[in-house]
């Protein structure tokens, strides 16, 4: 017994012992469940991240952590032992430093944590957490009484781009899935991508192997293409899907059913040999003089009830052939056929249409049979196809030359250096279109047959041979290849024919290069900062770098703060190894002193050289490189005030930069009970915290007048950040507290509920001291005064004065114990969120002047009177604001600067989630000046309070800060739109407020509003629910004044841009008073406005010899816009879509569609492109502007004929027309020649128009008359210079757009 309970017991003690260690040092299963105590993730992969360490070797890698793609994550979990309504979620960027991990005090963003109300288990969810690209450290967090519990987790956010869905717009009635592995048809050749990527900054897309085009990429991931023309058969679609780091490619292909051109592929079979000849003229140098036709093809699927196997005729040179029908074929790089027999019912492939299920075509593989004779030299054959009621054929060339070597490809071998190397190790590029890296290069070059001549390359088009050596250092080629070295390649893109001597044959490749040199600095980027102290003699910063590129480097040297390096002393560089000539890496150690040759504060260190090509083509290159270096031995002091003891925010991290600038405005941000005046901090509170920030102290000591009431030591003021608990401390035999968290590096110190029972003033004087024994000192005096009542806002902002630059004032009183407020006769409304506290919006200060203001304050007992005086500067400036007294039919503020009017009776009108209208007739106009940086109206408050930095007293308990989103900040500043333009006006911000959202009563109401500033306590411009949005309900008009310097001559390129809550910048153009510099647009929402001018328009517009004022007017106004990014496309042929949206865009006509119903079947909602898009078109359409070219169908991309415009100007014009009939024809005839081309149902606009003077006939002299007749050319395509010259002319006519004289 005794034996067997001596073992038992060490057992167990054992146990017990290893128990005792933390988790970390016992080993653990990997596909364990990692234990969490107070969060834990659904997902377990997640979950088992809780147990990696950041200061563990290799504990943290991508093999572990959580990985996604997503940008923003959401988490749903279960909770445990925390407090639900203190739960939150902080996400940190994490770097490494060593064999650790840190985190990111620059990179971190909080999000919310709510209970999940569907599962009342303890149920918690996290949604829509912004990640960092990376490692990041996810950590929850909550309150157990008085103790935080957290737990943390780790995610890598792989920020790689990728397709979420792909249409096909304009291939029916409705898109079409554009989706992998799927055959799509359209009929039409015109059509559009619309997709939608995550993770992108850039998407292209190229058509068949041509240019890349860039689309139009939305912020929320949609991008759409310009307008893509297809060829006849399948169409590749090569799209290229980026960031900054990371690209995808991918590739779909699209057939175009070409009624006359239906074939997809089509090959010449010629010594078992495929060769490509559909639109291709091959080179067949085989000895037989006979060859076969393969190819694909697609058929109508109704052309006939039967296969095509079953019903079919298939000519060659109009002789009946007959033909294999195949499942599939492919044709292998050397053109070797390999076939797979079709069989029933395999044979051929069926496609549907859009709907997915409707068969709609036949594609169909065949080969023939019988062999046709080839004829020499350069010849043609025609294969025709009939197949039930439907019959087709085509005609393609191509050229025999028996035994003729014939080069059939061509490949830059990008990286290769002349070494011995076999062939299977070379990379290889295709030569047409390669960017080669330097001069000297070398290709590959695979010929038809053997090579006996030598090769031949010239540059085109003038001749000059290029030199070519034969290379023998690669084994492995097939007999038919030959490597070569070019030498010298001129810079330049470049086309270049390659040929063998003797031949006939040759190969046109188009080439470039580029020299590229450039300076390489590995350890130091612009306007980068380090840290160094002083204290230390011995600072030395190490530079390393290499020239890149150049070719027969000279005056190669480097400048320290304007020293170059041979001027620079032993004592002022060391280790320097600096001869780029001889050789191109070079390293030294710069000095960091007081004199130099770094110093602390702004250096600046340039690298020069000069690189020389062979053509003796010399260049300059120069790296600049500003850089600071800070010196962090000086103690510093960033905070020190009083702040209020109630709400005060909880120390919740051990290191400063793990807090977000929002927890660290609630720690030390100054509230409105402490008031600022004469260097003192006035208050009525009998007590208050004592909050300050500091930094590079080891030593801190603060007195009260003289006496020292805290002091703290290295104890505290270490190396390490901690965050210490709630500490106390004596003073005067009363014990006092406080918290502390950081390092002497960076410190936060509260000190807790210092008293103020008694009226009077503290003094505090603070010192700090850092390591070298230098002192840093601070002196602060809180002022405890009892005053009957406080005007907390408006507060003073001109010493003793209160100015302000707007005709209206928040008040904001404390008085303690008073049952009443009153203000000027209104009643002031107590605030629920604080005691004593009573508001009102005061309107109506006067202009320029001092306006009185009388306070009542009613106590039980007593009634107070005062007077407040507020002095309203109305100088236009930014932040100056207007708010209408009362509700007008005209508005005119700013000295006139901005007039707005509206019709009789209008109100402003908005909508309840039924889509019902609502009313408000009592709402304020809300004008301002707006910040052109951010778009910021009022960027301090009465308060005092600055926007995104200071608590705003306005929020509930004054704890909040209104922050301004970055997002928001860049759509605002974004030059899309605006990059040819510059501003010549203020940025004018209107508001008719917000309209009440939900019932009234309920815990979600809220009330309407009067104007309100773009950044307020009601939410952000362009993210305010759409139930709240008010418009007026009749169109009005806003007239702004632009600067008065601008000359006369350019007003036709003066126009509008607004910024609504679509959140982007619009052209709306506008109507010019040139002599009282004023602009006029229609007025429909509420936003920002400002005027701007053309600085800059394109070189085709420039340089065309009638039309460059006529099309730089009507881009000025918005109305046309440019084709492409470096030309507008003068020239162009003018499309039905285009000519439609420039006549809604000109004649200001409000835009009238429904998504949900469309007009057109080839115009769906999506659909868009360079110069139309549904809404324009749609418009036109319900205003009886355009009819379609068939039943539904429009033909947005089609060219416009010279009488269908006349037929839609005479429509938006609403120009009085003819009766169609015999006089009309009369009348015609005797006006133009060419009537009999005219389409009966144009011909009486074509009367109108030209009867207007909008459109007019060309002259043409007939030989053997003196009079002139004239052609209207009704078939006629037109320009875009075309378009614009009658635009403007109609426009002349039915606007002010543009002046009477306007030429």
């Amino acid at each position: 017994m005794l034996r067997f309970k001596r073992p038992f017991v060490w057992l167990l003690l054992a146990a017990l012992i290893v128990s005792m260690f933390p988790g970390k040092y016992t080993p653990q299963a990997a596909a364990a469940t990692a234990s969490t105590t107070y969060f834990s993730p659904d997902d377990l992969t997640l979950r088992n991240t809780a147990a990696l360490q950041m200061d563990v070797k290799d504990s943290i890698t991508r093999s572990t952590v959580y990985k996604t793609s997503a940008p923003n994550f959401s988490i749903s979990g279960t909770y445990a032992q925390v407090t639900a309504s203190t739960m939150k979620v902080t996400v940190q960027q994490m770097t490494q430093s060593g064999d650790k991990w840190v985190t990111d005090d620059t990179h971190s963003t909080t999000g919310a944590v709510t209970t999940d109300t569907t599962n009342p288990d303890n149920r918690f969810v996290a949604s829509g957490l912004t990640l960092f690209t990376g490692f990041n450290k996810i950590t929850f967090s909550g309150m157990q009484g008085t103790l935080q519990r957290s737990e943390s987790f780790y995610v890598l956010y792989d920020k790689v781009p990728y397709v979420t869905s792909l249409q096909v717009l304009g291939g029916g009635p409705a898109a079409i899935n554009l989706n992998e592995g799927t055959k799509v048809v359209v009929p039409n050749q015109q059509i559009t991508l619309q997709g939608k990527v995550t993770n992108a900054t850039k998407v292209s897309v190229s058509l068949n192997g041509g240019s890349a085009m860039q689309t139009s990429l939305l912020e929320d991931g949609t991008f759409f293409t310009p307008a893509l023309t297809l060829k006849s058969g399948e169409n590749t679609l090569d799209i290229v899907v980026q960031n900054a780091a990371d690209s995808i490619s991918i590739k779909r292909s699209v057939y175009y059913f070409d009624t006359n051109k239906p074939f997809t592929d089509l090959k010449i079979v010629h010594g078992n040999k495929a060769y490509n000849i559909l639109d291709n003229v091959p080179t067949l140098t085989a000895t037989d003089t006979t060859a076969t036709i393969m190819g694909q093809v697609l058929l109508p699927y109704n052309a006939s009830t039967k296969s095509f196997n079953d019903d079919h005729e298939v000519k060659i040179n109009d002789t009946v052939v007959s033909v294999n029908v195949l499942q599939s074929y492919d044709v292998a790089a050397d053109g070797t056929v390999s076939e797979v027999p079709g069989t029933t019912p395999q044979n051929e492939t069926v496609i549907p249409a859009p709907d997915g299920v409707t068969p709609q075509y036949r594609l169909i593989a065949f080969k023939t049979t019988a062999p046709f004779t080839l004829t020499a030299g350069s010849s043609s054959v025609t294969v025709g196809i009939k197949y039930g009621t439907y019959s087709t054929s085509v005609k393609e060339n191509y050229k025999f030359l028996s035994g003729e070597n014939v080069i059939t490809e061509m490949y830059y071998l990008s990286g290769y250096n002349g070494e011995a190397i076999a062939s299977t190790g070379l990379s290889k590029l295709a030569l047409n279109g390669a960017q080669v890296e330097k001069s000297d290069f070398y290709i590959l070059v695979k010929s038809s047959a053997i090579p006996t001549k030598d090769l031949l390359a010239s540059y085109l088009p003038l001749g000059a041979s290029l030199k070519l050596e034969k290379q023998t250092n690669v084994s492995g080629l097939a007999g038919n290849e030959v490597v070569y070295k070019i030498f010298g390649f001129s810079n330049g893109q470049q086309k270049v024919k390659f040929q063998y001597l003797d031949s006939q044959s040759f190969y046109n490749a188009d080439i470039s290069y580029v020299s590229k040199n450039y300076i390489y600095v590995a350890n130091l980027n612009d306007g980068q900062t380090y840290t160094f102290s002083s204290a230390n003699s011995s600072n030395i910063l190490k530079v390393s770098g290499e020239y890149i590129g150049f070719e027969k480097l000279s005056n190669a040297q480097f400048f320290v703060n304007g020293i170059s390096n041979d001027k620079l002393k032993s004592t002022e560089v060391s280790n320097l190894d600096f001869n780029p000539m001889n050789k191109s890496i070079f390293s030294f150690d710069l000095t960091i002193s007081a004199s130099g040759p770094l110093v602390y504060g702004e250096n600046k260190l340039v690298f020069t050289g000069t690189s020389m090509d062979n053509a003796s083509n010399k260049r300059e290159i120069r790296k600049e490189l500003k850089f600071y270096i800070v010196d962090t031995n000086v103690s510093n002091l960033s905070q020190f005030h009083p702040k209020l003891s109630k709400g005060r925010a909880a120390f919740s991290h051990t290191d400063i930069k793990d807090y977000t600038d929002k927890e660290l405005n609630d720690i030390l941000g100054l509230t409105a009970e402490f008031t600022f005046k004469d260097d003192k901090f006035v208050t009525s509170q009998t007590s208050y915290d004592l909050v300050l920030r500091g930094g590079a102290a080891n030593k801190l000591n603060l007195y009260q007048g003289s006496e020292l009431f805290l002091s703290l030591d290295n104890a505290v003021l270490g190396d390490t950040s901690i965050q210490k608990a709630t500490q106390k401390f004596d003073y005067k035999g009363k014990t006092y507290y406080y918290d502390f968290v950081g390092s002497s590096k960076d410190f936060i110190l509260r000190i807790l509920d210092i008293p103020a029972e008694t009226a009077g003033s503290i003094v505090y004087n603070l010192e700090l001291i850092n390591e070298t024994g230098a002192r840093t000192n601070q002196r602060m005096e809180v002022v405890r005064e009892v005053s009957p009542y406080r005007i907390l806002s408006p507060v003073a902002t001109v010493g003793k004065q209160i100015v302000v630059n707007k005709n209206f004032v928040r008040f904001d009183i404390e008085a303690e114990g008073a049952t009443k407020v009153v203000i000027d006769k209104f009643d002031a409304v107590k605030r629920t969120d604080l005691p004593n506290r009573f508001t009102l919006d005061y309107v109506g200060l006067k202009p320029d002047k001092a306006t009185s203001i009388k306070i009542k304050i009613v106590r039980a007992n007593s009634t107070l009177n005062d007077t407040v005086t507020v002095y309203y500067a109305s100088a236009v400036q930014i932040d100056t604001q207007f708010m209408a007294e009362k509700v007008a039919a005209k508005y005119t503020v700013f000295n006139k600067g901005l007039e707005l009017t509206f019709p009789k009776g209008t109100l402003m009108k908005g909508f309840t989630t039924s889509g019902a209208a609502k009313y408000y007739p009592d709402t304020k106009l809300l004008f301002g000046i707006a910040d052109p940086v951010d778009g910021v109206v009022e960027r301090k408050n009465d308060y005092g309070n600055t926007i995104n930095v200071d608590a705003d007293a306005r929020t509930p308990g004054g704890l909040g800060t209104l922050l301004i989103p970055s997002d928001l900040v860049l759509r605002f500043n974004s030059t899309v739109e605006t990059n040819n333009f510059s501003r010549v006006s203020d940025i004018y911000w209107l508001s008719g407020g917000l309209g009440e959202k939900g019932p009234q009563g309920s815990a979600l109401y809220k009330p309407a509003t009067n104007g309100i500033a773009p950044y307020s306590i009601e939410g952000n411009f362009t993210q305010i629910e759409a139930e709240r949005k008010i418009v007026p309900s009749q169109r009005g008009k806003l007239t702004l004044t632009f600067n008065s310097s601008i000359v006369d001559e350019v007003g036709s390129t003066i126009t509008v841009f607004r910024y609504t809550d679509s959140g982007q910048w619009e052209n709306i153009g506008g109507e010019v008073d040139t002599k009282k510099h004023t602009i006029s647009v229609p007025f429909d929402q509420f936003g920002y406005y400002t005027v701007m001018k053309l600085r800059r328009g394109y070189t085709d517009i420039t340089n065309h010899p009638w039309a460059r004022n006529i099309l730089n007017g009507l881009y000025s106004k918005g109305i046309m816009e440019n084709l492409r990014f470096d030309q507008f496309g003068a020239d162009d042929t003018t499309t039905r879509g285009e000519f439609a949206t420039l006549l809604v865009k000109g004649l200001n006509i409000p835009l009238n569609y429904n998504n949900n119903q469309q007009t057109f079947f080839d115009i769906v909602p999506e659909a868009v492109s360079t110069t139309w898009d549904f809404k324009h078109i749609e418009t036109a359409a319900r205003a009886g502007i355009v009819t379609g070219l068939s039943d539904g169908f429009f033909g947005p991309d089609q060219p416009l004929t010279r009488e269908q415009g006349a037929v839609m100007i005479a429509r938006a014009l609403k120009l009085k027309m003819a009766t169609n009939d015999a006089k009309l024809q009369a009348t015609l005839a005797k006006s133009f020649v060419d009537t009999g081309s005219m389409d009966f149902y144009s011909k009486p606009a074509i009367d109108a128009v030209s009867k207007a003077k909008i459109m007019e006939g060309s002259a043409v002299t007939i030989t053997g008359q003196t009079k002139p007749v004239y052609n209207f050319n009704p078939k006629g395509k037109m320009t875009r210079a075309e378009a614009g010259k009658i635009a403007v002319a109609l426009l002349k006519k039915s606007t002010s757009i543009f002046p009477k004289t306007f030429n």
